[in-house]
């Protein structure tokens, strides 16, 4: 949570000067609390909790922290369940505690409402309650730090204070997001109803792809060794492959 984390510079065109990311969401972090009548002070931490989220926010900006794939992060328990089952150990859950709970909080607090209500994201987690999960996650994230490290440190009471105040936290992050980082209105409902068709027909030309270049193959091995199941699974791959495009024309003889 040093300062060295969050100082990416950037420029800015409106002031024409180059400047340091990190200050940029701290500032306008700070002036959403104001906006709020919810200044730091409130909570013993809130100085450590600002400089943490300002972290967070800037590394939505940081390539490197966008590019990292991080298999852990997931909006169902029993995926993390099974991470942790798989690597167990308390640095294991502490991290995949906090950066689980770090990622609803930057989707919940920075792109609410952001998901079409056709959307996968809005089907999977409809019935969730997304709030007292992050909560629960910076929880355990406390404790394991704990453990690992003893209860003298500030991040303990900045994840005790994220979890216990979530509610304003997010209001606060939301405020920022609408006043200040101008995502609102981005795209109508219409261009992302447009836009996530245009997506599955990519994941569908993907897939028929892969299909296409699997019966082949497939095709190519029966020619060489003819067997029962291999005829049964070239058929199947014909099927799957007419119904992914109806373009598609397979007598079924081999």
């Amino acid at each position: 949570m040093s300062a060295g984390k969050i100082l990416t510079p950037f420029y800015d065109m409106k002031e024409h000067a180059v400047g340091k990311s990190g200050f940029f969401f701290l500032e306008h972090l700070l002036k959403a609390r104001a906006d709020l009548h919810l200044e730091s002070g409130g909570h013993e931490c809130d100085q450590e909790l600002n400089v943490y989220i300002a972290g967070l926010l800037n590394s939505l900006v940081r390539s490197d922290s966008l590019l990292r794939q991080k298999p852990y992060i997931s909006p169902f328990d029993t995926d993390v369940r099974q991470w942790l089952a798989n690597h167990p150990g308390l640095r294991s859950a502490y991290n995949v505690y906090r950066e689980n709970a770090d990622f609803g909080l930057m989707l919940f607090g920075i792109f609410s409402g952001y998901e079409h209500e056709g959307s996968y994201h809005h089907i999977v987690i409809a019935e969730h309650d997304e709030q007292g999960r992050i909560a629960l996650y910076y929880e355990l994230a406390a404790s394991a730090l704990a453990h690992l490290q003893g209860n003298n440190t500030s991040l303990i009471d900045v994840f005790e204070t994220l979890s216990k105040h979530l509610d304003e936290i997010l209001r606060i992050l939301q405020h920022t997001a609408h006043s200040y980082f101008d995502l609102m209105e981005r795209m109508s409902e219409g261009s992302l109803f447009h836009l996530e068709r245009e997506l599955d027909e990519m994941n569908e030309r993907k897939w028929y792809d892969e299909k296409l270049d699997e019966f082949l193959k497939c095709y190519a091995a029966y020619k060489e060794q003819p067997s029962d199941a291999g005829k049964e699974r070239l058929l199947m791959l014909a099927e799957e492959l007419k119904r992914l495009n109806a373009d598609f024309k397979f007598d079924g003889a081999v």
